[in-house]
């Protein structure tokens, strides 16, 4: 019988227990009878292209790329204020913290070539759909896990060790990195800012850093926004990066497996299958 890309929407949802569609989540072309799908973190035109060549019944990625889930993008960094507060720092000061990120983002998004990949989606007739912000959630809860098995004497190096031990982490060809300050700091408090669209920057950091936080994880960072926090804090505040496609993987992967419990048969590519086993 197979799935529809809305049960398979569901079942992205049900890893974390949530009902609504979040916006940076979409079906482009919806499809039925789904019995077999190439998942990647990204799928874009090429891979349309082959997933049609080779007769697969859906296109499922997770990053972005069109439509609902690149218009309504910025409403996801909601979130980050949410973690912010979460951590003591009022709400006026997160939402500075974020205006810039936020700006930058709905610029960008009403920039963006919203009807290109879905387009070559249609002319396919290729179902074709994301999930972002529910498997990065996944990768989120296993992060607070990890820091949360800590005891109150734990280092940085520590909380790196109890991260490497997550299969995708493990398995990747990049590492978790200690981007700013060292690994014999004291953890202390650590904040976890992942599945909310993307990394906060140096903004978000700093403001973590100025209420008491003492380590921020984030899956990836910018050029210069470890430089910026080097500057300002030098080694007595921690940003640890975990690694972005492996750290997507974690999330995809439950979600794959979820699939496939349901009788979908998926093909890993683009990142996803890193540390799953087969």
């Amino acid at each position: 019988m197979g799935l529809s890309t809305r049960e398979i929407m569901d079942a992205s949802l049900d890893l974390v227990g949530w009902e609504d569609v979040p916006a940076d989540s979409t079906i482009y072309v919806p499809g039925d009878g789904i019995e077999t799908a190439l998942v990647g973190i990204d799928l874009e035109s090429p891979e349309l292209r082959l997933a049609a060549s080779e007769g697969y019944d859906l296109a499922l990625a997770h990053h972005p790329v069109g439509g609902r889930a690149r218009l309504e993008f910025p409403a996801v960094l909601d979130r980050q204020v949410t973690f912010l507060t979460d951590h003591g720092v009022p709400e006026d000061e997160a939402e500075e913290a974020v205006a810039e990120l936020r700006e930058r983002t709905e610029l960008s998004a009403h920039a963006a070539n919203y009807r290109h990949d879905p387009s070559i989606a249609e002319l396919l007739e290729q179902p074709y759909m994301n999930v972002h912000l529910a498997p990065d959630e996944v990768g989120r809860r296993a992060f607070v896990d990890a820091a949360e098995s800590l005891d109150e004497e734990a280092t940085v190096g520590d909380l790196v060790e109890r991260l490497s031990t997550i299969p995708e982490l493990a398995t990747a060809r990049t590492d978790v990195e200690v981007r700013v300050g060292r690994t014999d700091n004291a953890a202390g408090e650590v904040a976890i800012h992942h599945a909310a669209g993307t990394n906060g920057g140096a903004p978000v950091a700093r403001t973590y850093f100025e209420h008491g936080v003492d380590t921020v994880i984030y899956i990836h960072a910018g050029g210069d926004d470890p430089r910026e926090l080097r500057e300002e804090f030098g080694d007595a505040k921690n940003l640890v990066v975990t690694g972005h496609i492996a750290s997507d993987a974690i999330g995809m992967n439950a979600l794959i497996d979820a699939l496939e419990e349901r009788g979908v048969d998926c093909t890993p590519v683009s990142g996803c299958g890193i540390g799953r086993e087969s």
